[in-house]
Parts: C-alpha cells; structure tokens; sequence
C-alpha cells in the first residue's frame, strides 16, 4: 500500500511446464475508475523488454512483454522458451483507485487470485504491507470465501493470506482495513463520506454468523439421522403417492356396471382370444400366449387340421428317449382371416410351406426365418393394439396428469441438484446447497416413482364404460375356467364349448387348469373327435410329464418370434463467510 492509497503489486508466478511452452499472460479485471500502471515484467531478476505482441497465442522474442487493454480489464503478456520446466515470473504493476478511503478507515477489498483461472492451485501465499504500523480495533484482516481451506493473520505493518487447494474459478480474497491517517493523501482510492468501520465489521460478523448457523443446523440433521431420513422419505415419496392417489381416483379407478354374477361358463362373446387379455389388463399389448391362442383357435375353426401322433424326445444327452403326445398340423380351408388371425397364419403357412408338421417343431422351423416372422409377431401386436385403440376400449386421461406433475418434479429436480452439486463445498458447506442437493434428489425420486407406477396403466387408464361390463363377463369367465375342476357344476355339453375354454384358457395363460378338466370331465367320445385335445401315451388330455405342455409350446414361440440379436464391440484465523465484493483477481495462463 503506497502512501497515497495506490497497490503497487507483485505477482510471483511458479508454472511447472509439460513440453515447449512459450507465451504466458494475465488478465486483470478493472472496474470503473480503477487504473493501472507501471507494468513489468522479470524473471530471477532480469526485467523483461517492452513492446512485444499482447495477442493470445502470439509468439515474440523472449524475455519481452506486451500489454493491451480489453474489455472489462487489462492484458498483459509475456513471451519466452520453456520445455518441461519449472519456471518462475514476477508480474509487477501498479493498481489505483481499487481502496476506498472512508473517514475512519481505508478499505483494502483485493481478489488476490481471481476465479478466471482454469487450473488449479496448489498453494497460495498474500502479503499486504502498509503504509506504516497499526494496530486497535480499526486495523481487521479477513480472508474469503469460507469455502477455501486457508488463514489470515496480522502484524503491525504486514497482513498476510495463506490458502491451500484452491479449484479452478474459485477466487481468493483478502480484505483489511486500516486507519486513514496512516495514507499522507488519497490521491490512489475512491474517496467516500463518513464512519463505516462498525458497519465493515457487522458484514463480517454477519457472514460469519451466516456460516455457522449453516454448520448449525447441518450437525443437527446428521445428530438427528432417523428423523432427518423420515423427512427426506417424506419429501421424496409422498407427493408422488398423492399425485398416484389422484390419478387412481379421478382416472383409474373402474366404475362397475352393476354386474354381479361369480361365474360365466361360456364366453361372452365372439371376441378374438387375443383380444380378451388386453381388454381385462387395460394394455393392448401381447405376446406369445396370444399367439398360440390365435393358432389353436384357427385350428379350431378348421383353417388347419390336426390330428394326435407320437413324438420320440430324447432327453440327458440322448442316454433317454420317451415319447411324447404331438399334434400334426396341415392346410385345412381357406378360411376369411380376421386382421388379428392374418400375420399368425402367415407364420404357420410358412413353417407348413403346403406340407405338414408337428408342433414340437415349430419352434426351430419359425427361427429359420426369424427375421421375417419376427415382423409378423410385430404386425400380430399391433393389429391388436390398433383395434383397441379404434374401438376406444381404454381412456387414458390420467396419463396428462402423471405427465404434468412428473415434467415438473423432473425439471425442478434436475435444477436443483445441479445447482447444489455445482456450488457445494466440502470443505465449508452451506446449509442451502445441502438443502438443494437433497430435495433436488427427492424430486428426482419423486418423478422416477410417477415413472415407474405410470407403467402400471390400471393406475391412469380405464375401460370405456360401454366396454366396462364385458370385460367384467370376461372376467366371470376366466374365474370359471380357473375354478371349474373344482366345481360341482355341469360340465359343457359340446366339443365346440369345449375347444373354445381350451383356446380362451390358453389365452389366460390357465391352459393346464382347462386340460385339468378335461381330464375329469369331457365325455371320451368327444376328446376322440376334437382337433385340439389328444392323448398322451399315458393317458393324460395334452398334459403331464409325457405330454407337450402348452406352456412350454407358448414359450418356445416367443422366443422363436424375438428380433435377431445384433452383436456390439466394446491473530489471525481462518477465512470468513461473504466476499466476492473484491477487486482485482481475474486470470490467467500459457501456451
């Protein structure tokens, strides 16, 4: 501090260079009315020429400078030869008008490292003499911000700042005041009316008080960690549930028709098989059980024949051989095809190829041309959700509401967190970042739990009330087929009912239990007869450990009607709350 409250400054500079490096510069912010002056330059001792180039990534002769000025500050560059070393600069200049003289006190607010840094800091050491000795309640040395590991102490002519692990952007900051009548003029600051050292010291005090009331209340959470954990459970779940609970109630929830019987014991209707699961699940998606509900219901209405046969299976490696009861299939009539019933009997065409085959080769016959009746599969499900969607089966008004409080909870999540982690401390953390950090992440809770719930489609989505009661016939139904070996009611009376519980039960993926009463019900004259039902050599109706279990057949479909899998390759103390009001800083770097 000069006399008349002008900074004369040196800046020592340490670079460890990597390879040939031969610019260097720094950037000094000036704000209004501030000026400097005096600039130079020097390494060990010798002074750097002036008049080189002052452009970024210019080149000039060595041990020159230049200086520029740009917007917002001052340039100054220098120019030299270094090939990985370590190579030390003294930047010297003089800085006017950045101390502000009050009445009381001079006010010395200087960034000594500036947040236009890129690189990191290993250690940095500040030094502020003044014009002559202080001392007393009017000479205060602090350092900001808390958030940077360091110290500050005072001498009667000297202050000094150590800080330590300083990240890029992250400006340093020392600040003293001092009494007035140690400056001989004010030639060198901003001149200001009136007494504010009291004033000075409350915005420390305040800053301070600020940073330990953030520590305050961040101990108080971790030494309250049950309650602290019920807190951020609450704020991360219940306003999704609320949001749920809303959904289910206004959209989801089915309104019932008033139907009230148990059991239905025939179909409602005539509706496709692999129609009717997607009516009772609320989704117009499907899969294999459909699939092969389709097929037998084709062969049910004589678009394919079948007849029972044996099949040798070999099972532990060929050291066993069992037979097992097959159906063969071949062209029957030329039926009209349904849009759902038009890709399966596409599929089946092509394995039949006008031949016959049995059904425990279907699953290998339909891989030999994956590809093709992978898109069928596809063509099957969305001919099935397109008739859904044409005949308006669902409504799914519920899904804006999941949308529009998902959106925002997401969004504000993201911010929130963003921000939090972006300026979060570890050294010295803020009880805002910390609350930033943790609700952000509740919010992104909150919105994956509306996520995952909005794939549960009973939560937002409802049957059409003309479409509300058939599906509770069909749902009657499928209790029916499920319950019937159990039950002491008549059984049908026809092959054709019979065929069609096989077809339906196959859909309902409750097969076995249809099969199940077949074994203890159907008459044997019209198991004889039937296209769908057969024998095993052990008696059982198409079911057992010697049989072709229809599961077994429904999964060997799906996996056969997958997409080909694609292959892929690999007296003094430490620094205070506030700051950021300094001037000075800025950045700099090399080339």
């Amino acid at each position: 501090m000069q006399p008349d409250g002008s900074l004369a400054i040196d800046e020592t500079i340490t670079f460890v260079f990597d390879g040939p490096f031969s610019g260097a510069y720094r950037d000094i912010p000036l704000r209004d009315g501030e000026r400097i002056g005096d600039v130079s330059v020097s390494e060990g001792g010798l002074r750097y020429a002036p008049g080189a180039s002052a452009e970024l990534g210019s080149s000039g002769t060595p041990n020159t400078f230049g200086t520029t000025a740009i917007d917002g500050g001052y340039r100054i560059v220098w120019h030299y030869q270094a090939l990985s070393e370590v190579r030390t600069f003294t930047v010297s200049y003089r800085l006017s008008n950045l101390a502000v003289a009050f009445d009381d006190v001079v006010d010395v607010d200087l960034n000594v490292w500036g947040d236009q840094w890129d690189q990191s800091l290993g250690q940095l050491t500040a030094e502020l003499t003044l014009p002559g000795p202080a001392s007393g309640a009017s000479y205060r040395v602090w350092g900001h911000p808390v958030s940077v590991r360091g110290d500050v102490t005072r001498e009667p002519q000297r202050a000094f700042l150590r800080a330590v692990d300083i990240p890029p952007h992250q400006f340093v900051e020392l600040r003293v005041v001092f009494p007035r009548t140690l400056l001989t003029s004010t030639g060198g600051t901003r001149v200001r009316r009136g007494n504010v050292l009291p004033r000075i010291v409350a915005e420390e005090a305040a800053g301070a008080a600020a940073f330990e009331a953030d520590q305050e209340k961040i101990r108080d959470a971790l030494d309250h960690l049950p309650r602290t954990i019920l807190i951020l459970l609450a704020a991360a779940l219940l306003p999704a549930l609320a949001v749920l609970a809303t959904t289910y109630w206004f959209f989801g929830r089915e309104r019932k028709s008033g139907y009230d019987r148990e059991y239905e014991q025939e179909p409602p209707s005539e509706l496709d098989p692999a129609l009717v699961p997607p009516l009772l699940r609320q989704s117009p998606a499907v899969g294999s059980l459909e699939f092969t509900a389709t097929l037998f219901d084709l062969i049910r209405k004589g678009r394919y024949t079948a007849k029972p046969v044996t099949t040798e299976k070999s099972t532990w490696a060929g050291l066993h051989h069992e037979d097992i009861a097959d159906l063969e299939l071949s062209m029957g009539s030329d039926s009209p095809l349904t849009e759902v019933e038009g890709p399966v009997a596409k599929v089946i065409d092509d394995v039949l190829d006008g031949g016959a085959e049995r059904l425990s080769n279907f699953r290998e016959r339909i891989k030999e041309h994956r590809t093709e009746n992978s898109k069928r599969f596809t063509a099957f499900k969305k001919a099935v959700a397109d008739i859904t969607r044409e005949r308006h089966w669902f409504r799914a008004d519920g899904l804006k509401l999941l949308f529009g409080a998902g959106i925002p909870f997401g969004v504000a999540g993201a911010i929130l967190l963003w921000y939090g982690i972006h300026h979060f401390e570890s050294f010295a953390p803020r009880w805002r970042d910390a609350l930033f950090i943790a609700f952000g992440a509740c919010l992104l809770v909150n919105t994956a739990v509306l996520f995952l719930a909005g794939r549960h489609v009973s939560l937002w989505r409802r049957r059409s009330s003309e479409m509300e009661q058939e599906a509770e016939r069909w749902e009657a139904f499928r209790r029916y087929l499920t319950d019937f070996p159990r039950l002491d009611i008549a059984p049908p009376s026809t092959l054709e009912l019979w065929e069609r519980y096989l077809v339906y039960g196959i859909a309902f993926g409750i097969a076995e239990r249809v099969l199940q009463g077949a074994q203890l019900y159907m008459p044997e004259e019209l198991h004889q007869t039937s296209n769908i039902y057969w024998i095993s050599p052990t008696g059982d109706l198409g079911s057992g450990p010697s049989a072709l279990g229809i599961g077994d057949l429904s999964s060997g479909f799906g996996s056969a009607l997958a997409p080909p899998s694609s292959g892929s390759g690999g007296f003094g103390g430490g620094f205070s709350g506030g700051g950021g009001g300094g001037g000075g800083g800025g950045g700099g770097g090399a080339w």
